[in-house]
Order: C-alpha cells, then structure tokens, then sequence
C-alpha cells in the first residue's frame, strides 16, 4: 500500500506516441504495391445553428474530392491523391540516387461524419485553400433528399 495516492487517470499522459506508432505500423507493412490510403485529420466545431468541419488535404486538388450525403446527416467526404512526378519506390535507384524512405500520403481516403441531428444540405458551403478543406454545415429540423456538394 502506498502513502501517497496516485491518480487512476494521469492527465499529462497522451496516447499520441501509441497512435503515431500504430499509424506507423499500418503505413509501412503488407507493402505489396496496392493503393495506400490514408485518413485526413479534421477539426468539427458545433455553433448555435450550424457546424463547420475543417480538413488537411496537402497536395489535393479539389476536383479530386468529393462531398455528399449518405442520409439527412450524415456527410461523407472522399478522394484520392496521386504524385504529380514519377520517383522510384523505397530501394530503387534513381538518377540522383537511392530513395531512402518515402512517407507522403497518397492513395485514396474516406471520412464520414454523422450530426446529431438532420442538416440543411442546401444551405452546405465548402472551399479550400492552402490544403485545408473547409466547410460549413447549416443545422435544420426536417431532411432533405441527398446531395453532392460542389468545391468553389
């Protein structure tokens, strides 16, 4: 037994290292030449009559993401990204030499996000700039029918 009684829950420890170590794990084994795909990091903020989800997409163009409804409220955004140049995967030569470690994020990815309560798909603005996705989410009591989303 211990005199001094320790916490059940540390609030200085993170699981971050775990999850950067899983990330890890995933991206760099069963490299068997399929198309990797990878899972974009987003904020989701509620305010008092809509929602705004902000997305990191380096290196996206956005006609190659797509935003629609699955059902009156849930949002699904999806896509792909591909190198713009040709390089050699990890151990091939190249002109300039050996390719040491590859670590971009391509292939496809997949978000889905469900609000607590039906949206107004009409009213949805989204843009991007400098990577980051933005969109703005107007809450609404009824449903709408389902619709895609055009990236100005």
């Amino acid at each position: 037994m211990s005199l001094i009684q320790r916490p059940l829950f540390d609030a200085d420890l993170t699981f971050t290292p775990l999850f950067r170590f899983l990330d890890d794990f995933n991206n760099y084994t069963g490299n068997t030449g399929e198309v990797r795909g990878f899972t974009p990091k987003f904020d989701v903020e509620e305010h008092k009559h809509s929602y705004s989800l902000h997305g990191e997409l380096p290196g996206v163009e956005k006609k190659d993401v797509e935003i629609d409804f699955t059902d009156p409220q849930t949002i699904h955004i999806h896509g792909r990204t591909e190198t713009s140049y040709t390089s050699p995967k990890e151990g091939e030569e190249s002109e300039g030499g050996k390719i040491w470690r590859s670590e971009r994020k391509l292939g496809e990815f997949n978000r889905s996000f469900s609000f607590p309560q039906p949206v107004n798909q009409e009213g949805v603005k989204a843009s991007m700039k400098n990577g980051i996705l933005s969109l703005s989410v107007p809450k609404m009591k009824g449903g709408d029918q389902v619709k895609k989303i055009t990236i100005s």
